[in-house]
């Protein structure tokens, strides 16, 4: 059990330090794999192997053939640009498409498509932070990779470096609103999911503890964020400080306490509830298994006698909802639960 234990919690903590990676890497993959290129008008007119684009929908690139582009670029009530999450969609979505054409065309691109889509002062403003977004992009690629873990933990210090210096890159090269717009969330996200690394590892903390902690840091999420992480961050962070109470042998009210301050006192006595459902049927498996046994190795009676008398079992001691269950649980002693 200990064995299975630090298994589930270290499930979970690699879990994290993975979101963290895939937040940074998807960064660095965009423009990863090129050289340092020369941006804006100059550059382009200078390659006469970038085409002309009216639309910069011309002729695609084999991945983003069929697809239609995300985000949407728009104006605000003053005629200029609405710098917002969507804004980096779209170019997320010309740049992903770098390898299969050179960063120049897919800012020609980028140039056509803008223009196409918004009015002169606007369209100016996109570019100029489209230039500033791969130049920030290109720097980018120049961090180096954090070491992920060490001596069998996630090295949360480590992954806090390097936030800081990706974050110190982007006020270095993008405009204080741009920051925020483009990677508010992902900062809200990368700064929890360091928050419960560290919750997770402390040996110092309770299950119960922790379980506060962990709430409390879920708290401080954008409530887009709460919204669609909640339950998948609660079922992880349930199963960790579950196996460590089971390794601990904690008592049933020490695992009430850890299930409410995770997920609330309603949701703390549903789960105390079902664990007695399961407890129960558990138990009556465990009877009618060993009652089973026995019919079946009475040689007083015949095999039909045998089978009848289990059919009979399995129906006065399960309903009908449970026996498909139970047929299929005996037929696996490895997937009965425990009793």
């Amino acid at each position: 059990m200990k064995r299975r234990g630090w298994t589930m919690l270290a499930v979970s903590l690699i879990t994290v330090a993975l979101a963290l990676a895939v937040l940074w890497s998807s960064d660095d993959a965009t423009l990863g794999r090129t050289g340092p290129l020369a941006l804006g008008a100059a550059s382009m007119t200078a390659d006469t192997a970038i085409p002309h684009f009216r639309s910069g929908l011309e002729a695609l690139p084999s991945s983003l053939r069929g697809s239609q582009v995300d985000g949407v670029l728009r104006v605000d009530s003053a005629g200029h640009l609405r710098i917002d999450r969507q804004v980096r969609s779209v170019f997320d979505y010309f740049l992903s498409a770098l390898g299969e054409e050179s960063l120049p065309v897919i800012l020609a691109r980028l140039h056509a498509y803008i223009h196409q889509q918004l009015p002169a002062m606007a369209a100016a403003e996109a570019i100029a932070l489209l230039d500033q977004y791969v130049a920030y992009k290109q720097a980018l690629a120049q961090l180096p990779t954090p070491q992920q873990t060490q001596g069998g933990q996630v090295d949360v210090s480590a992954m806090e470096q390097r936030l800081s210096m990706v974050q110190g890159l982007r006020r270095q090269y993008l405009p204080t609103q741009a920051v925020q717009a483009f990677f508010g969330e992902e900062d809200a996200y990368a700064a929890y999911s360091l928050a419960r690394v560290r919750i997770l590892q402390d040996a110092s903390l309770s299950a119960a503890a922790k379980a506060s902690e962990l709430a409390a840091a879920e708290e401080q999420l954008p409530a887009s964020l709460q919204a669609s992480l909640r339950t998948a961050d609660q079922v992880q962070n349930l199963q960790a400080l579950t196996e460590q109470w089971r390794q601990a042998k904690g008592n049933a009210a020490q695992l009430h306490q850890i299930r409410e301050n995770l997920v609330g006192a309603a949701a703390a006595d549903r789960l105390d509830a079902l664990d007695q459902q399961r407890a129960a049927f558990a138990s009556r498996l465990q009877s009618y298994l060993q009652q089973r046994s026995s019919i079946l190795a009475n040689s007083n009676l015949s095999p039909d006698d045998r089978q009848s008398a289990v059919n009979n079992l399995l129906s006065n001691s399960f309903s009908a909802a449970e026996r498909p269950r139970v047929q299929a649980l005996q037929q696996d002693a490895s997937a009965l639960p425990a009793g």
